[in-house]
Order: C-alpha cells, then sequence, then structure tokens
C-alpha cells in the first residue's frame, strides 16, 4: 500500500468522522432547544382554543416534513443499493483477478470504492440530519428566554 493510498484513506475517514461530529452536534442543539421548547410552551398559560389551534398547526407541518423526509430517505437507499451492487461486481473482479499484481490493484480500487461509498453515505446521513433539525427548528418559537434552562445554556 503506498503512502498516497494511506493519506486518502485517512483523509476519507477523517471526512466521514467529522461529518458524523456535525450531525451529533446538530442532533444535541436539537435536543437543546426542543427541550426549551417545550419548557415554554407548558409554562405559557392560554386558552384551550390557543393549544388547539397550536397543535393543529404542527401537526399539519410534521406530516409534510415526514413526508418530504421519507421521499429523500428512500433515494438515498436507492443509491446506496446502486453502490452496493458496484462494490459487489468489484469484489467478484478482484476474486477474478488472473495475477497477484493484478489482484492487489483491484483490491486497492475496491477499498477505495468501499472508502469513497463510506464518506458519500457519512456525508448524505449528515446532511439529511440537518436538513431534519433545520425543519424541526421552525417549530421551536423565537422567544424571550424565559426559564432557568436558557440562563444556564
Amino acid at each position: 500500500m503506498t503512502d498516497k493510498s494511506k493519506a486518502k484513506r485517512y483523509e476519507l475517514f477523517e471526512q466521514a468522522m467529522k461529518n458524523y461530529e456535525e450531525a451529533l452536534q446538530a442532533s444535541l442543539k436539537l435536543q437543546q432547544e426542543s427541550a426549551r421548547w417545550w419548557m415554554d410552551l407548558l409554562t405559557q398559560t392560554g386558552s384551550l382554543q390557543e393549544w388547539q389551534a397550536k397543535l393543529n398547526e404542527l401537526s399539519s407541518n410534521s406530516v409534510a416534513t415526514a413526508q418530504k423526509s421519507m421521499e429523500e430517505n428512500l433515494k438515498l437507499i436507492e443509491q446506496n443499493s446502486k453502490t452496493s451492487l458496484q462494490l459487489l461486481k468489484k469484489a467478484m473482479d478482484t476474486a477474478n483477478a488472473d495475477t497477484v499484481p493484478t489482484a492487489q490493484v483491484k483490491l486497492e480500487e475496491l477499498w477505495e470504492a468501499s472508502l469513497d461509498a463510506l464518506r458519500s453515505n457519512a456525508k448524505a446521513v449528515s446532511q439529511a440530519n440537518a436538513k431534519w433539525v433545520e425543519s424541526c427548528m421552525h417549530f421551536v418559537p423565537k422567544s424571550k428566554p424565559t426559564t432557568g434552562m436558557r440562563a444556564a445554556a
């Protein structure tokens, strides 16, 4: 294995880890904002009609957001299926290599393609999570800090 291919693999791994970390941070931010929103919602007093209107708005927005998210997930699954089949073909080609040097080259190509697929998947999941967090953020009201949680955050 050459130093160049090792460096590329390390770079791909680092990028995958960075994407995972960004997704984790976005998830934590969503949890914090959700907790704040629920605390604000539960501490506010309002009429039954206000509560019903707010819940109706939340449910109608949630259905549209979930449908769009599901469509994006289906596209991602289809893309991953195609990528998996291509990787399987590369693996079969590697197994059918005539010589050891040819097998080594094909194996290295397989590893690079696998790492590219990993990077692509990590990026797609990170982007999907970011979109999900962004879509959920419009449910969080933009109000003045009213709870002790906001001061501590």
